[in-house]
């Protein structure tokens, strides 16, 4: 019975007989061999001498079955249309006067790796034929229809803008024509990092459609077209077809290397770093030889691959050590990578909630107090920073307060599982329509670096607190990752159950040395 998996596996070009020494296919095919011949068959070069017809009567049968692969009249079909030329494909008459003469011109080898090796250009001529004036239609295909159009792609960076994006599109001059439409001008506006943008192109090499994904769901986009000298544009869902893609390679040059090899693009890798980094030292740990097995998704318009998304699941094999993750999305549409026994892969806490942030004072309980010009205790790490640099939430939570909390200046505390509470003090302001009750998750931006407060200058105050007993951050062993709920690991379960399969069966081919390269998703 096939795998979903079974459409979309190619396998490496590793020289067939080794995969079939391997798995001893040729010592089973040679045992029925065997059996078969020592009853029906002569085997020696004298007795092939002695039954001349016999072998005859076998290059005979071999013959046939050749033959019976192509057709007697291997020959196009007239038309009436007379753009269409017409030839037939025949041996040459002097080559195949009789059957006994093409008996006689078949070439015996030698037998190299258990096979006959002969060559068609043994048996019949070569003949040179003439081209058809037009493409002919195949099964595998039929002629290009789209030579009126030519799509352009461009995925929007950081730094792009309207006049940035159109250029890279070969459209500059459309960007005014559309402007010039209100409600065109508006729906540009919502092109942002991230985006990706196709254009099309009539004959003259006008814009004739212009198509853009939404930042965040590329199942959504908006369609701009040109119809009676006129462009009007729709939000369509659908657009942009997401494919599932997966791949299996070893390690042997380089991750990114072997992943861009195996097609993995850059930008899934990068995601399976940040996945696996909490249990791999990727800066020591990789070793040639490690395993990596990924499945993710593509996205797809009209046919061509624009680009990639998200990393659905994923294993690495480290110094023989197995590493798996699942992404899940949960009720609040928020997205994060769990074991296949739903336990977060990364730990419940981050150390800092300021990127590349320098520690200006530690956590000290007798610390002399530089404002107060006392000894009062230090329950917290200070960080330096600018005034104005974000800052992060350290753990999932939800906001317990938000205002002004005395010498704190402007205060954020989070409420976390079992126990844990973290404070974010001095700020010089919250982001915007930060209110009590909110649910945040690690890593997302809760405020600014200030001065607000008791403070001599910008910089975060950060406490780490569990049951209300303030510990230092820098020092302390963060717990693991919370667990699920037992409703989310239900679900879990059941959104996962597909991903673990298609683990299970592409760790076995990598485990194999099969190499697995999916290029049109599944």
């Amino acid at each position: 019975m096939s795998t979903p998996t079974d459409h979309h596996i190619h396998y490496s070009d590793n020289d067939w007989n080794d995969i079939v020494k391997k798995y001893n296919l040729y010592k089973e095919v040679e045992v029925v061999m065997h059996e078969e011949n020592s009853s029906s068959f002569p085997h020696t070069l004298e007795n092939k001498q002695r039954s001349p017809w016999i072998f005859r009567t076998l290059a005979l049968t071999g013959l046939v079955v050749l033959l019976g692969n192509v057709p007697l009249q291997s020959h196009l079909v007239a038309s009436t249309n007379k753009d269409i030329q017409t030839f037939e494909i025949n041996p040459n008459s002097s080559q195949v006067a009789n059957i006994t003469e093409v008996t006689n011109l078949l070439p015996i080898k030698e037998v190299v790796d258990d096979e006959y090796i002969t060559t068609d250009s043994e048996f019949f001529g070569s003949q040179e034929l003439a081209l058809p004036k037009r493409a002919i239609e195949t099964y595998v295909g039929h002629a290009d229809n789209k030579s009126d159009s030519k799509w352009t792609t461009y995925q929007v960076k950081s730094y792009d803008n309207l006049t940035n994006i159109f250029y890279k599109l070969g459209h500059q001059s459309s960007l005014k024509t559309l402007q010039k439409d209100d409600t065109l001008k508006k729906e540009l506006k919502t092109i942002k990092n991230g985006s990706i943008v196709r254009a099309s192109s009539n004959n003259d090499g006008q814009l004739s459609k212009l198509v853009f994904t939404h930042k965040k769901n590329k199942k959504k986009s908006y369609v701009i077209s040109l119809n009676d000298e006129q462009y009007s544009g729709t939000w369509e869902n659908n657009v942009f077809e997401i494919r599932q893609s997966r791949a299996s390679f070893t390690i042997t040059n380089g991750l990114f290397f072997d992943g861009k090899k195996a097609g993995i693009a850059n930008k899934i890798i990068k995601q399976v770093v940040k996945v696996f980094d909490w249990d791999i030292d990727f800066s020591h740990d990789v070793r040639v030889g490690d395993k990596v097995t990924a499945v993710f998704e593509e996205i797809y318009h009209d046919g061509d691959k624009v680009g990639n998304q998200h990393l659905l699941a994923a294993e690495f094999v480290n110094k023989g050590r197995e590493f798996r993750a699942i992404r899940y999305t949960n009720k609040d549409n928020k997205s994060d990578y769990f074991t296949p026994q739903g336990r977060e892969m990364k730990k419940a806490f981050i150390r800092t909630p300021i990127s590349h942030a320098r520690v200006s004072s530690h956590f000290n309980p007798g610390r002399f107090h530089p404002k107060l010009h006392k000894f009062r205790a230090h329950k917290g790490t200070d960080f330096a920073g600018r005034s104005g640099t974000p800052i992060m939430a350290t753990g999932n939570g939800t906001i317990k307060s938000l205002g002004r909390k005395g010498g704190y200046g402007r205060t954020v505390v989070i409420q976390h599982r079992e126990g844990y509470t973290t404070l974010y003090a001095h700020m010089s302001r919250y982001k915007k329509k930060l209110k009590v009750g909110d649910k945040v998750y690690q890593g997302d931006l809760i405020g600014y670096v200030g001065s607000s407060g008791l403070a001599t200058g910008p910089h975060l105050h950060y406490e780490f607190r569990l049951n209300n007993k303030p510990i230092d951050p820098m020092k302390a062993s963060l717990p693991n990752s919370m667990s699920l709920s037992a409703k989310e690991l239900k679900d879990f379960r059941n959104s996962a159950y597909s991903l673990v399969l298609q683990l299970n069966v592409l760790h076995r081919f990598v485990e194999a040395e099969i190499k697995i390269n999916s290029a049109i998703g599944g």
